[in-house]
């Protein structure tokens, strides 16, 4: 039973993540009209900055913070 729990968890996480990727291109296309194929390297980059925080400093939270910043 616990492994359903973590892994519908999961399934709503990835689920998660994968609206704010598609609600940006939906905005971004939506006001300029112009496919922006740099949004999805920008979403990859926040994940990279986040990791190396991550592993560097040890503290999930400043990991959060900088790959939303970045």
């Amino acid at each position: 039973m616990n492994s359903f729990i973590l892994q519908t968890f999961n399934g709503i996480t990835y689920a998660a993540l994968l609206f704010l990727l598609a609600s940006g291109f939906t905005l971004t296309f939506g006001l300029m009209r112009i496919v922006n194929m740099a949004h999805g390297a920008y979403y990859l980059l926040g994940g990279y900055v986040g990791l190396t925080v991550a592993k560097t400093t040890g503290s999930f939270t400043l990991a959060l913070l900088a790959g939303g910043a970045s």
